[in-house]
């Protein structure tokens, strides 16, 4: 009631207003709308009709200003309603995936794609789902049509090598990876070219990406390694002939004294040529950079055992250096296995007694070491402390180290021999033939 009456007063103070400016202004005044119209009427009706007209233009401007207002307004939050389902759409497939439901959320990425089909995230999305289901060929078709548009991202290109590498494709593999290079190098694209070239024997490729990462400043404890490895390869690959591996191998290996693959290469190359001394040195050289490698110091030895010409005492002597240079700086377990070269090349060299002394003390020297005789090693120590007794005459006594061999997990009997299969009451195998 209270707002009628306002409304009622607002209204009788407008027409108040509106014949006060008209009895104020009783004068006759011409308005010339054009050459041949004019109008003649009281000032103040005029002045009120022209005011009217202004409200009414004015009006019919915020009208309409309004309501394009009002369409762009509608307009932006059906684009958000849209974008909101979108981005629920992506949540939704997400979380299929991250409950390893992959075939939904394939369809989800599918759908995603076909509204979108320029996503990227979708695509690389899609990609996982399929390589999760084992479809890498389809994984990689995926993203193909982005991986060739110009909205190919670092994601994409690093996706799409990793489905190739993994379908055996190096040479794609490689050619995205040359794309990342060029644009944007960064430390794993370079480090996974570099691998990948090395697979493909380009070692010159493979040389130059670890140069780039160097020379960029990407570095880890393994560059040093890497580098020589990959110099080795180089070296190796370049060259034409026996005679000129050796010339550049003899200057690798004055650089990098300590690296095996050259040294090993190197000595069989003096071993062919007959050196036999300067390929036992060069040998014994690839051995002590190898720590606790037991096949190293062996091939030292057989090499002064079989290969080696001369007085076999003087060579005899030589490969019990080598066997014996074997434990130095060794500790632990790996001790226990080095002790086992020097027994087995004294029994090689005709010293059973000396390796049955030694086979004998293996317990106290793993006590002092702080380790035990391992199952294997046990078996180990066992066949060659027979051999040590079949050398020096005694074969008899080896009857209980091939039952410990064989049946170690039985008791020993009264006699405090262990018992052999005749024992366990089974019948005799004579008894049994027919």
């Amino acid at each position: 009631m209270l707002r009628q009456f306002n409304r009622f007063l607002l209204l009788a103070i407008i027409i108040a207003l509106a014949l006060y400016i008209t009895l104020t202004n009783p004068e006759s005044a011409t308005i010339h709308i054009g050459p041949n119209i004019s109008i003649s009427a009281y000032a103040g009706v005029l002045y009120i009709g022209v005011f009217f007209i202004g409200v009414l233009a004015a009006s019919i401007v915020a009208l309409f200003f309004g309501l394009k207002g009002w369409f762009r307004e509608r307009k932006l939050r059906a684009a958000e309603r849209s974008r909101q389902a979108f981005f629920d759409l992506f949540i939704k497939a997400r979380n299929f995936m991250a409950n390893h439901e992959w075939q939904a959320a394939r369809s989800l990425w599918e759908t995603v794609i076909s509204r979108d089909p320029d996503n990227i995230i979708a695509r690389v999305e899609l990609s996982l789902c399929l390589e999760s289901l084992g479809d890498l060929k389809e994984a990689l078709r995926v993203l193909d049509e982005t991986r060739a548009s110009s909205h190919a991202s670092t994601e994409v290109l690093m996706r799409a090598m990793t489905l190739n590498r993994a379908l055996g494709n190096k040479t794609a593999a490689q050619d995205n990876l040359s794309i990342l290079v060029a644009e944007a190098p960064s430390k794993r694209a370079l480090e996974v070219a570099r691998d990948i070239a090395e697979e493909m024997g380009r070692t010159d490729d493979a040389l130059n990406y670890q140069r780039e990462l160097e020379k960029v400043g990407y570095s880890s404890d393994q560059t040093a390694a890497i580098r020589t490895r990959l110099m080795y390869a180089h070296l190796v690959k370049s060259s034409e002939h026996d005679a000129a591996l050796k010339e550049a191998l003899t200057l690798f290996v004055k650089k990098h004294p300590t690296y095996v693959p050259a040294l090993e290469r190197l000595a069989d190359l003096q071993l062919n040529q007959g050196q036999i001394d300067e390929c036992a040195e060069l040998l014994v050289k690839a051995a002590k950079a190898s720590p606790g490698d037991t096949a190293k110091w062996s091939r030292v030895i057989d090499l002064w055992l079989s290969t080696a010409p001369g007085d076999f005492q003087r060579r005899a002597e030589r490969a019990l250096a080598a066997a014996r240079s074997s434990t130095q700086g060794i500790h632990g377990s790996a001790r226990i296995d080095t002790e086992f070269v020097v027994a087995k090349t004294l029994l090689a060299v005709n010293r059973p007694q000396e390796a049955q002394q030694l086979l004998n003390a293996l317990d106290a020297l793993a006590e002092r070491e702080g380790t035990k005789v391992s199952r294997t090693q046990e078996q180990t120590r066992i066949h060659l402390a027979g051999l040590c007794l079949s050398r020096l005459g005694q074969a008899k006594e080896t009857a209980p180290l091939w039952e410990k061999l064989v049946e170690p997990g039985l008791p020993a009997t009264n006699t405090g021999k262990r018992p052999v299969l005749s024992d366990r009451g089974e019948p005799s195998p004579a008894l049994s033939t027919p």
